[in-house]
């Protein structure tokens, strides 16, 4: 991989920036425990505001009896995948469901929805949830949901949702994002096993659980690559020779975003 973790590369070379989960900004009340990948609420970094298509990045752990009373969003997919416990999920279309590890689940926000999240068991429930901002005409707000245990079992990566699938093709295969350029990958790789990344203009790779190897440097629960291609005359193309990282002997779960644009104005 070229350049290195202290995000310095410029120009005509890949941009790597390593990030620890330990550096994250963390919200903590009431049980909620939230650790930002990303500029969020009163933690406010004007060189930290988004990167690629997404808007927010969110480590949360929630105690049991805890969570996130009902709160309205909009403009915004809003993708979650749980890592541990149990996620309980109410929301203004209809739908009362508990998430758990092997689900994911998009709520497509569009023009307005109103959603809770609660530890939905016995024990706490660590989740990860991640912001995208759509590039489509709003549209009226959506849930999809998707069992993707046997993926996960298989031990190879998988898509797990993609902009270029529209609600009425998923079925049982990608969920629908609304940005056409974007989409979500996952693995739950076992020991040793190597993972040639997707190529993109932005590739966000978190680390889940478990640890693994990259040439900019190990990661372990928590931590996160930001991988950004050359520019080219005005824009980022899908840069020469694609990264790669390799599970750690105690396997890794890992998430990675793979994008084509960003969201600073054209």
């Amino acid at each position: 991989m070229d350049g290195g973790g202290n995000g310095r590369a410029t120009g005509r070379e890949r941009r790597v920036e390593l990030r620890r989960g330990a550096d994250r900004p963390r919200t903590e009340h009431a049980g909620c425990d939230a650790r930002h990948g990303f500029s969020f609420g009163a933690h406010y970094d004007p060189a930290n505001t988004f990167f690629g298509a997404l808007l927010a990045h969110n480590d949360e752990r929630v105690a049991p009896g805890a969570g996130y009373d009902t709160h309205t969003h909009d403009e915004v997919d809003l993708v979650t995948w749980v890592v541990s416990g149990e996620l309980a999920h109410t929301d203004s279309l209809g739908n009362a469901c508990v998430v758990r590890p092997g689900t994911a689940q998009v709520l497509s926000a569009g023009t307005g929805v109103e959603h809770a999240e609660r530890c939905g068991g016995a024990a706490p429930v660590r989740f990860v949830q991640a912001w995208l901002v759509p590039d489509r005409p709003l549209q009226e707000p959506a849930l999809a949901r998707r069992d993707v245990a046997g993926e996960l079992a298989s031990g190879r990566p998988f898509l797990v949702a993609s902009g270029s699938v529209t609600a009425a093709r998923a079925g049982d295969g990608p969920l629908p994002l609304r940005r056409a350029d974007a989409e979500l990958h996952a693995a739950r790789l076992p020991a040793g096993a190597a993972w040639t990344l997707p190529e993109a203009p932005y590739l966000h790779v978190f680390l889940a659980a478990g640890r693994a190897v990259t040439p900019a440097g190990e990661l372990g629960g928590g931590d996160e690559l930001r991988v950004s291609a050359p520019v080219v005359g005005s824009a980022r193309v899908a840069s020469a020779g694609r990264p790669a990282l390799t599970a750690g002997p105690e396997g890794a779960e890992v998430l990675v975003w793979a994008m084509g644009s960003d969201l600073r104005p054209v």
